[in-house]
């Protein structure tokens, strides 16, 4: 049965509502072994502290291109919906790939993110955006104002940051533009790749058959977002009805079918990216030895070390004299009446980690914030207890579980995290130049086309 699945054979629907559902089916010195923590602080002493918007109306016709390209003539009225199959003009000779059987998991969509969250950028260069003069306030930041078109399909401020959310003094700030154009790149890199994905599904067939595969695609699609991705969503909103969830959607600025769009989009976009870059990249001993070479200071690691914390944090009791109190009463519940760490760390701990027992994972020495916890984790014993440290957050106590001195890995050393670093790179460069083909595929016009190379100034259709 499963292999009868996952030939390619079987149509893409059918293969794409079963992937998507297998995807988601400090002190110096040496530690003292202390005597029994004082319960209060002594009078007079001080602590044990060593150390979807309406269109713009009077849009002007998409200039036809120079190639033989059948595209609609105009822009839609508005943004099409996913149940609507969109054609894919043709440019060049599109890059033939076999579906997968294998689709992306389900990613949580990105609607409620921070207005200046930075989302992962393609070919996008900050630098000569910056060099670039700032946009006019009072004429671009509309919500239905367009700022970019891919192919027919129209990409305005309101699709890519919350209306509602954009004030007066933020629009006016280098800032937010710059977090914008960001914005656009990706759009319109994801963008490119989800209908390229969809081009090809129906590539070479009539145009009534390319329409009903489309449409298949999208509807398979929205069932696994309505089974799949949205009660996910709902359990992470803490939402009992679907009711409940619309309104906190509209509350973040946001809504089902834009979220609906979000996910689809980024599906495909990824199936096609995944499909257009298969080759696995090969490493030869000479690449190795010549980025150990070139990569000279990365084989310098610092000392590091493994520890657990267990804190009283000053904000969270009445007084410094109450925080103290509670971690002395920490300290005496594992030094003498043999409690274990984490037990106490999970139970009684007000600081970092502590529903985990307070661990720090592996830490480079000169990482910390607390220079009073670092000179402890690298210096006492062993599984020893340290005495009661203070810093400006809090009393804490500290054990060390492993440490490791600094030293300088040789190419034997080195070589698994090499070959790691550089297949990343090769595959980095291929995802980079295949996301360039696709977008010489489908014409695109920018309010910034310096930000996208190939792009036009959105002004010709204006």
């Amino acid at each position: 049965m499963m292999k009868w699945f996952a030939t390619v054979q079987q149509p893409v629907w059918k293969r794409i509502a079963l992937t998507a559902c297998m995807g988601l089916c400090a002190t110096s010195g040496r530690a003292q072994q202390y005597p029994k923590f004082p319960p209060a602080l002594p009078p007079g002493a001080s602590p044990l502290a060593p150390s979807s918007f309406a269109p713009p109306t009077g849009s002007k016709a998409i200039p036809p291109t120079n190639n033989s390209e059948t595209r609609p003539a105009g822009l839609p009225q508005g943004n099409p919906s996913l149940q609507q199959p969109v054609y894919v003009a043709e440019r060049s000779e599109p890059v033939r790939v076999n579906l997968s059987s294998n689709l992306p998991d389900p990613q949580e969509p990105p609607s409620m993110a921070s207005e200046y969250e930075a989302a992962p950028i393609g070919l996008f260069d900050e630098q000569r955006a910056l060099q670039s003069k700032p946009t006019q306030t009072g004429e671009l930041f509309e919500a239905a104002r367009v700022i970019a078109v891919v192919g027919d399909e129209r990409v305005s401020i309101g699709d890519l940051i919350d209306p509602k959310r954009v004030t007066p003094d933020m629009a006016a700030s280098r800032e937010f533009e710059m977090a914008l154009r960001k914005r656009v790149v990706t759009s319109i890199e994801t963008k490119c790749l989800a209908r390229h994905f969809l081009h090809l599904q129906s590539a070479g067939k009539p145009k009534k058959e390319r329409e009903e595969i489309r449409s298949k695609v999208s509807a398979k699609t929205a069932e696994v977002f309505k089974t799949k991705v949205m009660p996910q969503q709902m359990l992470r909103a803490k939402c009992e009805s679907e009711l409940e969830f619309l309104e906190l959607l509209e509350k973040s600025g946001t809504s089902l079918p834009a979220m609906l769009r979000n996910f689809s989009e980024q599906m495909w976009a990824d199936q096609a990216l995944r499909e257009g870059v298969k080759d696995k990249p090969t490493v030869e001993l000479f690449e190795l030895q010549d980025w150990y070479d070139s990569h000279s200071e990365d084989w310098n690691k610092p000392a590091r070390a493994r520890f657990q914390i267990m804190s009283a944090i000053f904000k969270k009791y009445p007084s410094r004299e109450a925080a103290y109190e509670a971690i002395a009463e920490m300290g005496n519940q594992v030094f003498l009446g043999g409690a274990t760490f984490d037990t106490v760390a999970k139970d009684k701990s007000s600081g970092f980690n502590s529903s985990e027992g307070g661990v720090f994972d592996w830490t480079q020495k000169g990482s910390l914030k607390s220079k009073v916890i670092e000179e402890a984790a690298f210096t006492i014993e062993l599984q020893a207890l340290s005495t009661i440290l203070e810093d400006e957050d809090g009393f804490h106590i500290i054990k060390v579980l492993e440490r490791e001195p600094d030293y300088r890995m040789t190419f034997q050393q080195a070589q698994t995290e090499i070959r790691k670093a550089i297949i990343k790179s090769k595959k980095d460069s291929q995802q980079r130049e295949y996301i360039q083909k696709v977008r010489d595929m489908t014409p695109v016009w920018s309010k910034w086309p310096e930000d996208i190379p190939g792009a036009r100034d959105l002004s010709e259709i204006e």
